[in-house]
Order: C-alpha cells, then sequence, then structure tokens
C-alpha cells in the first residue's frame, strides 16, 4: 500500500463547527481576562489594532468613484456592514478586489506583555474583544511567539 491520496472531498461546515469556534473564542477572552487579573503587570495576551486610516479613506474614495457613497469605518460592525454594501453582483473580480484592498489596510495582530502597553490598546479589532489570548489550540501559535 502506498502513502498516495485515494480521495479527495470537500470538508463541509456544520453549526456544531461554528458552536465550537464560539466556544473557543469565549475560552480565549475568559482566560484573557483571568491572566490580566493574575498577571497585570506581566501577562501576554493579544491585540489587534484598528486599520490604518488613511488606507481605508483611499479606499473610501475608491467605492465612492463606483457608486458607493456609504462606506463607513468607524467600528469594525460598520466596516463589515459596508463591505456587504459593496458588492457588484455582476462583477466578482471588483467585489474580490475591495476585500483584498480592506485586508491591506488592516494592522498586524501581534502579542503583547500587559505592563508595556496601555489599557485602552488592548482592544482586539478583528473579533471585537476588549481582552483576547490564545488560550485554546496554542500549538498552531507557537511560531507567532
Amino acid at each position: 500500500e502506498t502513502q498516495d491520496p485515494t480521495d479527495v472531498a470537500e470538508y463541509q461546515l456544520r453549526d456544531t463547527n461554528k458552536m465550537i469556534e464560539e466556544l473557543m473564542l469565549l475560552a480565549n477572552r475568559s482566560v484573557a481576562a483571568k491572566i490580566l487579573d493574575s498577571f497585570p503587570m506581566f501577562g501576554v495576551l493579544r491585540r489587534h489594532p484598528p486599520p490604518k486610516d488613511e488606507q481605508l479613506k483611499t479606499l473610501q474614495k475608491l467605492l465612492s468613484k463606483h457608486g458607493f457613497d456609504d462606506f463607513k469605518m468607524g467600528s469594525n460592525k460598520e466596516l463589515g456592514d459596508s463591505l456587504c454594501r459593496a458588492v457588484k453582483p455582476d462583477d466578482p473580480y471588483f467585489n474580490q478586489l475591495v476585500r483584498i484592498m480592506t485586508t491591506r489596510c488592516m494592522n498586524q495582530a501581534t502579542y503583547f506583555c500587559t505592563g508595556e502597553v496601555q489599557p485602552e490598546l488592548y482592544f482586539h479589532y478583528g473579533l471585537a474583544m476588549k481582552l483576547y489570548t490564545h488560550f485554546t489550540s496554542p500549538i498552531r501559535r507557537y511560531a507567532d511567539v
């Protein structure tokens, strides 16, 4: 018997996958709070700064030229809602490009020591969480640290 693949199948996402993902996010948030409470000066958490404002403004101007004048970006919710509206049904290339350009406006999420960063900067923009860490599935994150 060889080790060659014999079949390929598409992974099917189920409601249980979404439920587990939500529980993992909640666990990570809860553990981050416990870490901060127990080690206020030495905890290692993860933060995600808001997107680069100037690049988002440039994207906003470009979208306005294509008739999307209601592109809001004051919060991650507004940005997400704006992306849902900034769609041309008959132009998948445009839709993909808008998302790529938005992704390029994003800052990288980083690990930080709680004693070295002001508490108002702990926020994780992408997850809309005040506190976050990678407690679940840490083996996938060792390379980040």
